[in-house]
């Protein structure tokens, strides 16, 4: 189930916004990076592809050592510029949810996708066209693997209902938003090409739209993926915040 939270004023979002572009040395391009062992195989072309923060289904699935070394080093510059904004987040989900919500401080922070050029340059047509196509993995939510040995701090860990958040901060001329299905899928699902996922998906894809500034968030296991670009324009962008949350010893925490 999706729900929505009004999160973000539209002078929230052009704030965040300048902030993150006055941090744009700070992004690590993911353009080109290889998630599953069957990419090894192909040659990847994706769009303009950036992260903010240190990443667990990309930085720690990689290397423990490289999430914790960009967790070290941006946590201290994400908290300084976008404290604000964690609180926020974490006051609209706890009065969502009626429950206990904070910022885990161990770690890494919420942070950003960002599918936009940089400063100063437009988008390409080559990749304008392939914004257009379904190139987001259909896959579940599984972070929370990468960080069992801090988990095991807490008594009590609810491993079954994780929790999935996006704030679209800047959004495409024509939209953005995500794809979900009802549909359950076996553990190792993600690791399958989304040929292979699509062959085994019965259901039928539902639309959930995005809105500058509104939270979505969904508990559990579904099944979801990034819709793709409509029309999309040279100057178009499609930046949203991300975290997930994990609830330990009945306390919702935050991390990315």
């Amino acid at each position: 189930m999706i729900h929505r939270v009004k999160t973000f004023t539209k002078e929230d979002c052009n704030k965040i916004l300048k902030e993150i572009y006055n941090l744009e040395k700070l992004w690590v391009n993911r353009s080109q990076e290889r998630r599953y062992s069957f990419e090894n195989k192909m040659k990847i072309t994706r769009a303009p592809f950036w992260t903010l923060g240190a990443v667990s289904y990309l930085d720690s699935v990689a290397s423990p050592a490289r999430y914790k070394k960009h967790r070290d080093y941006l946590n201290p510059v994400l908290c300084k510029r976008f404290n604000w904004i964690y609180e926020i987040i974490r006051q609209r989900l706890e009065d969502d949810l009626g429950e206990p919500v904070v910022i885990d401080q161990f770690l890494a922070r919420p942070g950003f996708h960002i599918f936009s050029p940089k400063s100063g340059d437009i988008i390409t047509e080559e990749y304008r066209n392939l914004i257009e196509k379904k190139i987001g993995s259909i896959h579940v939510d599984i972070q929370y693997e990468e960080h069992y040995e801090y988990w095991s701090k807490f008594d009590e860990v609810d491993y079954k209902n994780p929790m999935s958040i996006t704030i679209p901060i800047a959004l495409p001329t024509h939209g953005g938003g995500l794809y979900t299905w009802t549909e359950e899928v076996e553990y190792g699902f993600d690791y399958l090409t989304n040929e292979e996922k699509s062959s085994q998906i019965k259901s039928s894809a539902i639309k959930n739209p995005y809105v500058e500034g509104e939270m979505v968030y969904f508990i559990g296991h579904l099944l979801h993926q990034m819709m793709e670009g409509t029309n999309i324009q040279p100057t178009d962008r499609r930046i949203t915040a991300q975290c997930h949350a994990l609830k330990c010893d009945g306390t919702w925490r935050v991390y990315w």
